[in-house]
């Protein structure tokens, strides 16, 4: 009975037994089973896996060195280019969207600076849109209660004529072009004015009486001194940075401004002589424009220019209107055509998007161009912003984090597989042999840890910087790095080996006679290969901090080659920091989150490598 009993018990053990493992119930007793039938290596990856805070680690590093990777594919860049008009402006991508409000009030004029744009309403509203620039977003109560009659934008500053006549100016002040002299002032009462105008660092007005007035930055150009004899017979004028172009009232130009200046040097005598009648003129920073009576077209100043050669689709073509921006040139055809010309580097001179529609106006800044159609609906193409930025150069923030990224993160690997070859190979030697020859080992260990890097590096880069190229200076440091950093693993690995060589299994090989090369390789560095794949990791993100401070401190990668470390150095500045905040926090943040993931992964490694990581 007893015995019926027992087998009974045992069936229904057994049923509960499968009704559990269908079910669910005893997980835990399963999953121990599996722990147990587990390599070493499979457990190490499910224990690094189970580790939230290593695996995000992993996931930002690749997700940064991908970003590097293919940005820097992707944005391929010339880093000597730069635009110092754009200098430090702030993030932003919202340069061309003209406010609606705007647009239903009726559009009568838009001028643009280096970041932003003013438009004036037909009822005399003004409107900003654009990054701020030196407060120049800032409009006077004066402009915001009063009627624009018309408005002139300088880089980073702004003047605007009201219907009572005063004018009003504000924005970047350093040589007074962001305010109203009290000559100006006195000028305006005397004679009215025609026409505001401003550009880089000057402003300038256009009187009813035909007399032009310029103030601001005009030391080296002379531009304040307008000659006496086109003095009350000016009827237009345009500006660049050093020169301005004055239509007289015969129909013939003169330039003032910078001498020598291709755009004052190279003035076609026809435009000058009267041979033609001029109508229309235009200007960009190198290059003039004049089209005369006949819709002749003419340019003249840097022939380099891509804004000097006028599109042959244009010849023949009655001119409504012409424009200038920074570096190029937009035109309106009587027949409401655009079309523009020139660098595009911003993508300022690429009308596409206007094609096949009909204009009734077109408007231009430094890199930006507007056209109006008959339903004051504006379209704008150029300029659209800096994701990240621009440095004190002007350069995109966003692809240098790219481009110095791909530099700050790679370049580490140079010093630690040398450090990892050099450390692995006497760790392993001096450990497994022992006696004179650990000893000698573990001394030059001592005196090559005894060297200081920093120094050492600061001073060969400095004493090899007119010899070595950048490539090679930097190849130079993470060398010097490498070969100064390996004794710490060296003395790690050592450790590990006197350990294991006393082990049955080294006991076993050489009692089979196997080389001591082969032990060593095929026997004893996979017990350490742990060990190694941590330190890896873990002098990765040291060597990653150290290429930053020697960036930061001007004796790693040099400018304008990026790197993270020197996008830093900006912060040397207190007006940087106080003001320009994306040209040091983002770099840095790069830094930081780089050196963290890495850091991250490798303390996963090592929790997962820990035996005592199963025990939970």
């Amino acid at each position: 009975m007893d015995k019926k009993q027992n087998i009974f018990q045992q069936l229904l053990s057994s049923i509960g037994g499968l009704f559990k493992r269908l079910f669910g119930f005893n997980r835990g007793e399963e999953l121990i089973l599996e722990d147990d039938l587990m390599s070493p290596k499979e457990m190490i990856v499910k224990n690094f896996f189970r580790n939230k805070l290593a695996v995000g680690g992993l996931v930002m590093f690749i997700v940064m060195a991908v970003t590097v990777v293919g940005g820097s594919v992707m944005f391929p860049v010339n880093f000597n280019d730069n635009a110092s008009t754009l200098r430090n402006t702030a993030p932003g991508r919202n340069y061309l969207k003209v406010p609606s409000k705007l647009q239903k009030e009726g559009i009568k004029d838009i001028v643009s600076g280096v970041s932003f744009s003013f438009g004036v309403s037909e009822e005399g509203n003004t409107y900003f849109w654009g990054v701020d620039a030196e407060n120049v977003k800032k409009i006077p109560d004066e402009v915001k209660n009063g009627k624009v009659v018309d408005i002139a934008a300088g880089d980073r500053h702004a003047i605007a004529l009201l219907d009572d006549g005063k004018l009003v100016g504000w924005g970047l002040n350093s040589f007074e072009q962001g305010s109203i002299p009290d000559k100006m002032s006195g000028i305006a009462r005397k004679e009215g004015i025609e026409k505001v105008f401003a550009e880089t660092l000057y402003t300038g007005i256009l009187t009813k009486e035909g007399t032009a007035h310029i103030w601001g930055s005009t030391m080296n150009n002379k531009l304040n001194i307008v000659p006496k004899a086109i003095q009350g017979r000016i009827v237009d004028v345009v500006a660049s940075s050093a020169n301005a172009i004055f239509l007289l009232d015969d129909g013939t130009i003169a330039v003032n401004g910078l001498k020598g200046k291709p755009l004052e040097a190279r003035v076609p005598e026809e435009l000058k002589d009267g041979s033609v009648t001029v109508t229309h003129i235009a200007a960009t920073n190198e290059v003039g424009l004049a089209i005369d009576s006949n819709g002749e077209i003419y340019t003249w100043g840097s022939s380099s220019e891509e804004a000097y050669v006028v599109p042959e689709s244009i010849n023949g073509k009655d001119v409504k209107q012409v424009v200038g921006g920074r570096d190029h040139f937009t035109i309106l055809t009587e027949d409401g055509a655009v079309t523009a010309w020139g660098n595009s580097s911003h993508s300022q001179a690429d009308a596409s998007k206007l094609e096949g529609k009909t204009y009734d106006s077109i408007h231009s800044g430094f890199y930006q161009t507007y056209a109006v159609d008959k339903d004051a609906k504006a379209t704008g193409f150029g300029f659209k912003g800096f994701l990240l930025g621009s440095d004190e150069w002007g350069r995109d923030v966003a692809t240098r984090l790219i481009h110095g990224g791909r530099i700050t993160m790679f370049i580490g690997v140079i010093a630690v597989v040398i450090s990892t070859t050099i450390g692995v190979a006497v760790g392993l030697i001096a450990g497994f042999y022992g006696g004179r020859i650990d000893n000698i080992l573990m001394r030059i260990a001592e005196i090559v840890s005894s060297f200081p890097f920093l120094p050492l590096a600061i001073t060969l880069s400095t004493i090899l910087s007119g010899v070595l190229t950048q490539s090679q200076r930097l190849f130079m440091v993470m060398v010097i790095l490498g070969v100064i950093s390996w004794p710490g693993l060296a003395r790690m690995i050592r450790g590990q080996i006197l350990a294991e060589r006393e082990k049955d299994f080294v006991l076993a090989a050489k009692a089979l006679g196997l080389p001591t090369p082969k032990i060593i390789i095929k026997h004893i560095l996979p017990a350490v290969f742990n060990i190694i794949i941590v330190t890896m990791t873990l002098s990765y993100a040291g060597n990653l901090l150290t290429e930053s401070g020697l960036s930061f401190l001007g004796f790693g990668v040099m400018a304008p080659e990026p790197s993270w470390g020197n996008m830093l150095s900006s912060s040397q500045s207190a007006k940087v920091i106080e003001y320009y905040w994306w040209q040091w926090v983002l770099p840095a943040l790069c830094v930081l989150l780089a050196a963290l993931s890495v850091n991250l992964v490798g303390d996963g490694l090592r929790e997962a490598m820990d035996p005592r990581a199963n025990e939970k």
